[in-house]
């Protein structure tokens, strides 16, 4: 392998903690319960894991409303179990990236409630507050606009009330920003997945959104003229501190806006959803996605199919309710495409999403926020309820199935969110037991990526299409690699009059439905 940054080379493992592993027996994954499970992720294979928020916090938003930026939630653990999972990771070859939420905190952080109905509060200026709000909206619906009791003010919050956005024309608020990023440095995490990184309020509050069929369009309260400045700095700061990885979540679907946040002095990927969101399978929209992506960004894409916001890959893009078979082809796409791949807990195992069927099944703020707002509006409670599972982010949220044990091995006790009734068909002692499992197939396509240095860093060509066969090649200066999967029904090898080695798959005349090929020519191979 080339000098390339180490990230370039990893798949990414995505952990939702309070549904990952519970340690200490109380319903509710944890640190104790990630660090017995380190060894499992070696295993696999994956090269770094995203761990997401596990501050204190009074979980209103699962943790992405932090009351304390510098600490572990008891929930959690302690800061000790946290910095033994570091050191353990490390010492298994696997860096730790966090989950950082620098947009907002909650309405309990020391800081928003010296502020709180005091304007003499020092920390009022961390937050924006307004006697005659505008019309910005909240993106969990409704106003973003909450009430003070006695000031006659409102303060700004564009996700929850409960979740209030910082002022970043405030110098302060960025300078504490800086020294939450050492405390963290200093315990030896590798990286930062800044959260709704481009919702930073850096210029203030502006005119109204602009409004088209009935819809606002967020045009002023987000990707404010400042932010890019600010970014600039803060990567700068990060960057000084050590080598970090980071990763920019960005709320917007349009490509030339995911580019302004992608250089070697702002992030170093940016989550791009166009790619794996769709709601069902559709390879040439997913093809057209990926060319331009690729296209369009400097750097690197990533490449993810799930993650805690959105439903599971499998239970989207399958012809049935549990098609293995398409799974495995769409996660060989994800780790030979250019790009960062991005795993979400539970993916290796092909586990299904979350259904709820009742309100009170909704767990998720998001989904019981839009059901208040429909009911508000006049919609009946079934209507709303539809809303509100539409809107919820629970489908891929529920606990990992560790084994066909009582509560699949994820706790001793009942769980926060339901276990998957399908825990003992589907779970990760019987699939690592399984030949031809698909946890089987993750594991070796994991280690085949990060062996194989074009599928890592070569250069990559345009995806084509014939049919639903989507074909490629990477290529560095000593190796190159030939890449076919067909997701439809048969088609004519692309690659069969390429002599080269076959790395993966079967080289035959004719390609089946979900059929992976991968060959290989080396250097000296070439030149002869």
């Amino acid at each position: 392998m080339s000098n390339q940054p180490w990230w370039q080379a990893c798949t990414c493992y995505q952990i939702y903690l309070p549904s990952f592993c519970d340690g200490n027996g109380d319903g509710i994954g944890d640190f104790p319960g990630l660090l017995s499970k380190v060894d499992y992720l070696q295993t696999l294979g994956v090269g770094a894991i995203w761990i997401t928020p596990f501050y204190p916090s009074p979980m209103v938003d699962n943790g992405y409303d932090i009351s304390d930026y510098c600490a572990v939630d008891p929930r959690f653990g302690t800061s000790a179990d946290f910095r033994e999972v570091v050191e353990r990771c490390h010492a298994s070859g696997i860096r730790v990236i966090i989950d950082l939420v620098v947009n907002h905190v909650s309405t309990e952080h020391p800081w928003f409630r010296d502020a709180w109905n005091n304007p003499a509060s020092r920390y009022r200026d961390y937050f924006l507050f307004s006697k005659q709000p505008n019309n910005w909206q909240s993106f969990f619906s409704g106003s973003a606009w909450c009430a003070e009791p006695d000031t006659g003010e409102h303060y700004y919050h564009k996700f929850s009330p409960q979740q209030v956005d910082l002022n970043w024309q405030n110098p302060q608020v960025e300078q504490e920003i800086y020294r939450v990023i050492d405390f963290w440095k200093s315990q030896g995490v590798d990286g930062f997945r800044f959260d709704v990184i481009n919702f930073l309020t850096t210029d203030g509050i502006g005119p109204d959104n602009p409004i088209d069929n009935g819809e606002q369009r967020h045009e002023f309260d987000i990707n404010q003229p400042g932010i890019i400045d600010t970014l600039r700095r803060l990567c700068r700061y990060v960057r000084q501190q050590g080598n970090a990885f980071l990763i920019a979540e960005i709320g917007s679907d349009e490509l030339d806006i995911l580019a302004r946040y992608q250089s070697p002095e702002l992030m170093d990927v940016v989550f791009n959803f166009n790619i794996g969101s769709q709601k069902t399978f559709d390879i040439s929209r997913l093809c057209s996605e990926i060319n331009a992506t690729q296209s369009q960004q400097s750097g690197l894409p990533t490449l993810f199919f799930s993650s805690h916001d959105m439903p599971r890959m499998i239970s989207r893009f399958g012809e049935g309710p549990h098609d293995i078979e398409r799974a495995k082809a769409v996660l060989a796409l994800q780790l030979t495409v250019r790009g960062v791949p991005f795993v979400f807990q539970g993916e290796e195992l092909g586990m299904t999403d979350y259904l709820p069927r009742t309100v009170e099944q909704i767990f998720d703020i998001q989904g019981k926020i839009h059901y208040q707002t429909a009911l508000q509006q006049g919609l009946t409670q079934a209507e709303a309820l539809v809303q509100a599972i539409d809107h919820s982010r629970d489908a891929s949220r529920a606990p990992m199935l560790w084994s066909d044990a009582p509560l699949a091995g994820f706790s001793a006790i009942t769980s926060w969110m339901p276990i998957s009734n399908d825990y003992r068909q589907i779970n990760a002692m019987r699939q690592q037991q399984t030949p031809g499992s698909l946890w089987r197939d993750y594991q070796e396509l994991i280690a085949l990526r990060r062996q194989t240095a074009a599928l890592c860093e070569g250069d990559g060509g345009l995806l084509v299409q014939t049919e639903e066969c989507v074909w490629f090649m990477r290529a560095t200066a000593s190796e190159r690699i030939w890449v076919a999967i067909n997701f439809g029904g048969p088609v004519q090898n692309p690659w069969r009059a390429i002599a080269a080695d076959v790395l993966y798959g079967q080289d035959t005349q004719w390609l089946g439905k979900n059929q992976i090929l991968m060959k290989r020519r080396v250097h000296e191979q070439t030149q002869q």
